[in-house]
């Protein structure tokens, strides 16, 4: 099982917490539709129905999305233990459940079960219950119990089951990667590195002067575009027919007008104006809401106008297009044949979606053209405030491969970049030679960088793990290149897509803390964090396989 661990690092946990994260925000009735009662799952010889696998399964997964949303980072380390791995949202509701059935099984075996008490203490520890104090909220708790978890099927019975397997994981968490220690002085020595000054030199090449001296023969392009030529194709094109809906606009000029101050309204008691004024806040609330409520509506028109529209185009199999769209006053778009990276201006408006990024062209170039005519009409994509769009895939041009005389100035340009990059390279790492022999002799580095024929020198004095290099004239990894480097040294020549630079290390001095202990302590508890869960997604894995989950389902 341990061995598994080689196959983890810190970077995967935090990646799978942003891919849970999408998984879970997702809606999941598709996997909680299920009639209940049948048969779903098989799990260490044991069957479960699926009213089992949703009320355990695929709600539980949703409520523990929702309660670690507040940062609760505990409930996002019982999410990776227990559904690492999983590819979509039906499968994160699968992986979850099954390690739940096996998680319980081992609460038996470990004797971990934790009592009312412990669990009524955790929920109460929750940010997603806490009040304006920061503190555990009651009425707070009783509103998600109502609202959050009552949409679920689930009730507040569920969520202290929840609470109890959450323990239990952390508990067992720790018994099972209790093996994993953390070298105290491995921890001191990475701390040293990151928490230390350090002050050098770098010498810079450009690119471009390489660029300028290379002069390709004709045969020499054609023979480079001859190797590589798949790797030159032309831009897939498509033309599109396309409607934008709006809802109907809102009359805003009901606002209330400023009327002039009266004689009578400057000569009234401060009492009488307080009232006045208040009647008016009303009326301008009422005017506010009114408008609100009348904006709601029109959308709600425009919305189900645009899913009558698609309806009716999906019964006609994709025709009528035209004369459906003037029946609702919609006007109606032609474009020309356009590629990916240059659409209409009026179809570069973002969608309306915090999930899904991009612009109605993006979405457009998604479309996938079948044997059924309604293939070609796009979904309704919304964009902008309150628009729609929808649209007829009219025309394609596929991508294909360029012709030499089309690919001839790219392949040009491309031949010249790698040959520069080439020379400048073998330039940098000659004038290190010859910079080394010069520090050799004594001299200092700038003196050396500029008798090796380096104008382009600069110094850099007392920096930092966060310091942020000048990009015109440092490395972008200045920090990271120099740490590990001893004073005195030359790092290995550190090349970027059009500049390369020398860099020299003059000296390193190790920043001393008050906190420097406090901070090798939550790194070593960090890690021994990180390995127990490690270790745990590794001992899940195991019991898993051994399980011989059967997905009765799919018989």
């Amino acid at each position: 099982m341990i061995e598994n661990l080689r196959k983890y690092t810190g970077l995967i946990i935090v990646v799978f917490v942003i891919l849970f994260i999408s998984f879970f925000f997702l809606d999941s009735q598709s996997v909680r539709n299920l009639s209940s009662g049948n048969p779903i799952l098989k799990i260490a010889g044991r069957t479960y129905n699926d009213k089992e696998f949703n009320t355990l399964g695929s709600s539980s997964l949703e409520l523990t999305s929702n309660l670690a949303r507040s940062g609760d980072f505990g409930l996002y380390q019982f999410l990776m233990g227990l559904s690492s791995g999983a590819t979509s949202q039906n499968d994160a509701a699968e992986k979850f459940f099954t390690g739940r059935m096996l998680l319980r099984q081992a609460k038996e075996d470990f004797g971990v079960l934790p009592g009312e008490e412990e669990i009524s203490a955790y929920l109460q520890t929750l940010k997603v219950f806490a009040g304006p104090d920061q503190k555990f909220n009651s009425d707070n708790y009783r509103s998600f119990i109502e609202k959050g978890m009552g949409r679920l099927g689930l009730t507040e019975k569920d969520l202290h089951e929840l609470a109890s397997d959450v323990l239990a994981a952390k508990k067992i968490n720790a018994i099972v990667g209790s093996g994993l220690g953390v070298d105290r002085s491995t921890i001191t020595n990475n701390l040293a590195l990151e928490n230390q000054q350090i002050t050098g030199n770098v010498a810079k090449f450009e690119l471009s002067p390489f660029e300028a001296k290379i002069e390709p023969t004709e045969e020499e392009i054609k023979k480079y575009w001859e190797t590589i030529s798949d790797s030159f194709t032309t831009e897939a094109r498509r033309k599109f027919t396309y409607i934008i809906a709006s809802p109907v606009a809102t009359d805003e000029t009901a606002a209330d007008p400023v009327a002039p101050e009266s004689i009578a309204d400057a000569a009234a008691s401060d009492e009488v104006k307080k009232a006045a004024a208040k009647k008016k806040d009303e009326e301008n609330a009422k005017r506010a809401t009114a408008l609100a409520e009348d904006r709601r509506k029109k959308q709600l028109e425009l919305d189900t106008k645009v899913d009558d529209f698609l309806f009716n185009l999906e019964q006609q199999e994709g025709a009528g297009f035209d004369e459906l769209a003037k029946t609702n006053g919609w006007e109606l778009k032609t474009s020309d044949l356009f590629p990916l990276s240059n659409g209409p201006k009026d179809l570069a408006v973002k969608i309306r979606s915090s999930s899904r990024p991009g612009n109605a062209t993006d979405a457009l170039f998604l479309i996938k053209e079948s044997s059924d005519p309604f293939s070609k009409i796009s979904e309704a994509i919304a964009v902008g405030e309150n628009q729609w769009v929808v649209a007829r895939l009219d025309e394609e041009e596929k991508s294909r491969p360029k012709t030499y005389a089309e690919a001839r100035a790219e392949a040009r340009a491309q031949y010249i970049s790698e040959k520069a990059a080439e020379a400048m390279k073998t330039a940098a790492t000659e004038a290190v030679t010859r910079i080394n022999l010069l520090l050799a002799a004594g001299k200092s580095f700038p003196v050396a960088a500029k008798d090796a024929g380096i104008a382009d020198t600069k110094a850099f004095t007392a920096i930092v793990s966060t310091y942020r290099p000048d990009e015109a004239t440092e490395p972008k990894n200045l920090f990271e290149a120099s740490r590990n480097l001893d004073p005195g040294k030359i790092a290995d020549v550190i090349t970027e897509s059009d500049r390369a630079f020398i860099l020299y290390v003059e000296k390193r001095e190790v920043i001393k803390s008050d906190e420097t202990n406090a901070k090798i302590d939550g790194e070593i508890a960090s890690r021994l964090n990180e390995n127990e869960t490690l270790a745990f997604a590794a001992w899940i894995a195991t019991r898993t396989e051994d399980a011989k989950v059967e997905q009765l389902y799919k018989r």
